[in-house]
């Protein structure tokens, strides 16, 4: 089982967000960040990507471009793999969600179905 924060917005659109590591987020990084409406991160990175390319172009031989450019890929791997899906988190809470619950579930759909299960407030009075 894995630990999911329940996030709910005004508007009654719920999001569960698993905690800790995030393959999703290690393997797709900005596209990944596109996926879940994270506009700035993922312009960020690709503002980022032209910029780096740009300067180990023209400062360094092929082959060390190159050694650079994956040694920055994989340190931006690696951050997403960490701080994904508490990025996702702090972009929910910025577009209005609020944290309602944290659910053990087996997924994020599995943990969306308990919280809707257990929500009083969604049951008719």
């Amino acid at each position: 089982m894995k630990e999911f924060k329940i996030f709910k917005h005004p508007s009654g659109a719920i999001e569960a967000v698993k905690q800790g590591w995030s393959w999703p987020a290690f393997f797709f990084g900005f596209v990944w960040a596109m996926m879940k409406k994270m506009w700035k991160l993922s312009i960020g990175v690709v503002l980022a990507i032209l910029v780096i390319g740009f300067i180990t172009g023209i400062a360094a031989s092929e082959e060390m471009g190159e050694a650079i450019l994956n040694g920055i890929g994989m340190t931006a791997n690696l951050m997403f793999g960490v701080h994904g899906n508490s990025w996702r988190e702090e972009s929910l809470i910025a577009r209005g969600f609020a944290v309602k619950k944290t659910i053990s579930a087996a997924s994020a759909g599995a943990a969306v179905a308990l919280y809707l299960e257990n929500d009083t407030s969604a049951s008719p009075s």
